[in-house]
């Protein structure tokens, strides 16, 4: 049997999704695990930034047996957009939440009904699925006042609590998106509802309150209107989640060995709150958010290590990234947030790139991407072709020879052969368009990427009367993005926002029906 360990992959056509199971089996299907970061940066990987001041032996080590692709991008800056990519292979400003919208605590799930995601492919493959780690794709809770289903999808501070039936599964959560499995968090660790949930439904009903949760504990990283579940605590869940990953692993190859397996292990560091355990404090030189990358790095191992245990690593594709660049911790945190200083020490989070979390600049969204597959690319070797996570679902159905609907990863190009070798261009795609927090659009072609200042949500983009300023960078000649080339080329500006609204209003971006 093949094994797959993947953190982001993309597909192409053979068999139709939905006529796969009368598909002959293909031989030789290898696991897939995708590994995702929380807001960790492209420099912070000493192999992909010598003057890192974190110390990452075991993604080092991952580096150096991958294809490492040195111009990849989330699908979108921040955490809701790049999941939802990734998931689809289509970008979030196309769903309810629009350009620049984000998913309050309670907001209810962001997947459209009958929308295929990457577990829902493996999962009709025959694969076993399960997600370990942070969802953020919302959750469907059974309320006791319906009355008031409309106001918690859009209230990001909703404190009715009571109204939420914590004793009954969620409505619609992980499990009706294919995971069959799924052990971890509603959002990010501070998020409401401040507990384990596993197959949609909570491991201990959250009923203290931050103040309680901090006095019961001593100290609490949450935020001040958290509803805690008892045994939740920062120091416990990220070797929780470690632990849910290596098990799920090993169970799903003792127990089904001639069934493949898949793994979505997103994990919750580096993001905030920043609370390294004690064995990993002091070991950067980058602050508290270096030790807590340490951390992180660690439990990367931890998972490696199993599949060396298992005799399965040789045939497992492994992919690890992050779901988009890192905070600005120049402007610090909030100080509930974090356990020691998080003072930067000189150390730079996007290596040679500029811009944060949230941003169009390319810091916010050109993540680390390490893919492994022993048995199939050839270890040690770079790739500039630009890649974004939408491409995922398409490569992984191109490995599987099936042939996805149009309307599926609407927005997404497989790079599969980028991963054999036998093609690496500088990009499949033609462009792919960024979006900031707040509403504004950039679109990547080639080496340049177009800023389109102006425009705010999809509607404005093709509305001839909102006003349009436009800056034009050249990233093979300027990566920093110091330097606006708008002036030299008025041509290549017109095309670019010609494509940006034809994306828009074909509802994709990847040549399809």
């Amino acid at each position: 049997m093949r094994i797959i360990l993947l953190i982001l992959i993309c597909c192409s056509p053979l068999t139709s999704l939905s006529e796969l199971s009368a598909a002959p089996e293909k031989p030789n299907r290898p696991n897939v695990v995708i590994i995702l970061a929380d807001d960790m940066g492209y420099g912070d990987v000493t192999a992909l930034n010598s003057k890192s001041r974190i110390p990452t032996p075991h993604l080092d080590q991952l580096a150096r047996q991958s294809l490492v692709f040195t111009d990849a991008h989330a699908a979108g800056s921040y955490c809701v957009p790049s999941r939802y990519g990734l998931l689809t292979g289509r970008y979030m400003w196309r769903t309810r939440l629009g350009s620049g919208g984000n998913l309050a605590n309670f907001a209810g799930t962001l997947i459209e009904p009958g929308r295929k995601t990457i577990a829902d492919l493996l999962e009709t493959a025959g694969y076993q699925t399960a997600l370990v780690g942070k969802w953020h794709q919302g959750l469907d809770w059974k309320l006791h006042d319906e009355s008031e289903r409309e106001q918690i999808r859009v209230d990001p501070n909703y404190q009715n609590f009571q109204n939420i039936d914590f004793t009954s599964p969620a409505l619609k959560g992980p499990k009706d998106y294919g995971f069959a499995y799924s052990f971890g968090t509603a959002g990010s660790a501070e998020m409401n509802p401040a507990a384990f949930i596993e197959n949609n439904r909570v491991t201990v009903i959250p009923t203290l309150t931050s103040a309680q949760a901090k006095k019961k504990h001593g100290e609490w990283f949450g935020r001040d209107d958290n509803i805690v579940a008892e045994g939740y605590t920062m120091d416990r869940l990220v070797p929780t989640l470690s632990n849910k990953a290596c098990e799920f692993i090993e169970t799903a190859t003792r127990t089904h060995p001639d069934q493949p397996f898949f793994l979505y292990y997103a994990m919750t560091t580096p993001h905030n709150p920043i609370v390294p355990n004690e064995p990993f404090i002091g070991k950067s030189r980058a602050g508290t958010y270096g030790d807590f990358v340490v951390e992180l790095d660690h439990h990367v191992g931890r998972l490696l290590k199993k599949l060396d245990e298992l005799g399965i690593a040789e045939d497992t594709l492994v992919i690890f990234t992050s779901d988009n660049g890192p905070v600005d911790r120049t402007k610090g945190y909030r100080q509930r947030w974090v356990r020691g200083d998080t003072q930067i020490y000189g150390h730079d989070s996007n290596g040679p790139c500029t811009g944060w979390k949230g941003g169009l600049e390319e810091g916010g969204h050109r993540v680390p991407f390490l893919v492994r597959w022993p048995a199939t690319i050839k270890a040690g070797e770079q790739c500039s072709t630009t890649i974004v996570f939408n491409d995922v679902l398409p490569t992984l159905a191109e490995l599987l020879s099936v042939k996805l609907d149009d309307n599926t990863a609407e927005d997404g190009q497989s790079f599969y052969k980028a991963l054999t070798g036998e093609a690496r261009p500088v990009s499949f795609h033609e462009a792919i368009v960024h979006n900031h927090h707040n509403g504004t659009f950039a679109l990547r072609q080639g080496p340049f990427k177009l800023t389109v200042r102006g425009p705010k949500t999809i509607a404005e983009v093709l509305d001839e009367n909102v006003p349009v300023t436009f800056t034009l960078y050249d990233l093979d000649q300027d990566i920093e993005e110091t330097t606006d080339v708008s002036g030299k080329h008025p041509q290549q500006i017109k095309e670019m926002h010609a494509l940006l609204k034809q994306y828009v209003k074909e509802g994709r971006s990847n040549g399809g029906r």
